[in-house]
């Protein structure tokens, strides 16, 4: 007899009625904010509205929505989450871990490096002034030779 209206849930159950005062609530507070005038009323609605939102994310318990097959999903969910957290802060460890040590040897080379430089720069300017002082003796040697019309022969050997 009762066939053509449908039987729904919100009609049914008051856990479902509940939801649809909580819809309810919402759009009357909505419509609220379409009332609004100026612009710091509707700020003040705008921020009323946000501390609601707010307490209502912080009060809601998502197990009591849950059913118990989707209850021990979650938890294997959360187990699996766990765990990849953990090897990728074991990972983070292990990277940390090499790129110290890489960047200590990077370090330890330019250290080196710089000291080998340092040295070879002292020998250079501790042999700059011998070097100079052999390029005038042969230049001296030269020039005296050249002047005194000397030709020079260049032995032979057999």
């Amino acid at each position: 007899m009762n066939q053509d209206v449908p039987v729904t849930e919100s009609q049914d159950t008051p856990k479902a009625a509940s939801i649809d005062s909580e819809e309810n609530r919402w759009v009357a507070r909505f419509e609220e904010l379409l009332k609004v005038k100026n612009f710091a009323e509707l700020k003040s609605e705008l921020q009323k509205i946000a501390t609601d939102v707010q307490t209502e994310i912080q009060n809601f318990d998502l197990n009591s929505h849950l059913s118990p097959s989707a209850k021990t999903r979650l938890k294997k969910l959360e187990q699996r989450y766990s765990d990849v957290m953990k090897l990728v802060a074991r990972a983070q460890k292990q990277f940390d871990r090499e790129f110290n040590k890489s960047l200590r040897v990077l370090k330890k080379t330019r250290s080196d490096a710089e000291k080998h430089l340092r040295d070879i720069r002292v020998k250079i300017v501790k042999h700059r002034g011998s070097l100079a002082q052999a390029s005038k003796k042969i230049t001296a040697k030269w020039a005296g030779k050249k002047s005194h019309g000397k030709k020079t022969r260049a032995s032979k050997k057999a």
